[in-house]
């Protein structure tokens, strides 16, 4: 389970990281990375939460059968 939140964590930390730094090249849009760094930080937070209510979901379906 950790290690799917983990996973979850990284994809989502590194998806708007690459991809605003990207865009930035691209389309001079005049982020800083600290800027991109928040950005997604506050995207994995999300994303992660909702990893994490999921395996927990899972697992309470598991433990529901188990009864």
């Amino acid at each position: 389970m950790m290690a799917k939140v983990f996973g979850n964590f990284g994809i989502a930390f590194f998806s708007p990281l690459v991809g605003g730094n990207i865009a930035e090249t691209i389309f001079d849009m005049s982020i800083t990375i600290t800027q991109l760094l928040i950005i997604s930080l506050i995207s994995a937070i999300f994303v992660t939460g909702l990893a994490i209510s999921k395996e927990l979901a899972e697992w309470g379906r598991g433990r529901q059968g188990n009864n």
